[in-house]
């Protein structure tokens, strides 16, 4: 798994620092990787983590006070169909006076708080896009070469901060694409990739002439 530190996820979610720290205090927000216990430590979060910061950040932001941020992720915690993490897993709204949660009905809303009415509207989608995308602005892609029968092929390897370890793309083949939990899992898989993209590429040639 991977892990971001206070700055790095700062950055990303647009809270700042001292909004993260705060938040980890009150529960909002906890870093599951690593707490912070004590001086010299640090806070570690998981890219799951930080889509939660975001949708913390976008909710404040829409209006909605801490208190009553608290008090709607304490309520969904709470009951029977307990979600773990609901500012990563659930659709939620706020006019500024209450938090709203879509169901499986479209037309039908869940007041939270039991207040108020629909204002605005965001999705959790556009928030993980938001998150991953600054990411990539703070974490540097690798380039590497393989050889495979003579041939150097140029691959870019990058983190996949989804499902963790990295993605190994060799442009200059188009789709051959692998992963590996560690850069080097990924590179030693390009080579196996290459070999069977030309393989499949003189399958498709060869049917075609048939």
């Amino acid at each position: 798994m991977r892990a971001f530190n206070t700055k790095t996820a700062s950055r990303v979610t647009g809270a700042s620092e001292k909004q993260l720290r705060y938040w980890d205090k009150v529960g909002v927000v906890r870093p599951s990787v690593a707490q912070a216990a004590g001086r010299g430590t640090r806070r570690l979060y998981s890219f799951l983590d930080l889509i939660q910061a975001r949708a913390a950040k976008k909710l404040k932001d829409d209006g909605l006070s801490l208190e009553k941020l608290r008090r709607a992720l304490r309520v969904l915690r709470e009951r029977p169909d307990e979600v773990k993490h609901p500012l990563a897993q659930l659709r939620l709204i706020t006019d500024g006076k209450s938090v709203f949660r879509l169901t499986d009905d479209p037309a039908a809303l869940e007041d939270i708080l039991k207040k108020s009415q629909l204002v605005h509207v965001f999705a959790i989608k556009p928030v993980c896009e938001y998150v991953s995308r600054g990411l990539a602005r703070v974490t540097r892609s690798s380039r590497r070469r393989v050889e495979v029968e003579g041939t150097m092929y140029n691959v870019r390897i990058d983190p996949d901060f989804v499902d963790g370890g990295f993605t190994a793309d060799c442009r200059a083949l188009p789709g051959c694409v692998t992963v590996g939990e560690t850069k080097e899992e990924a590179l030693c898989n390009m080579r196996d990739a290459i070999t069977d993209w030309f393989a499949a590429d003189e399958e498709a040639r060869i049917a075609q002439a048939q």
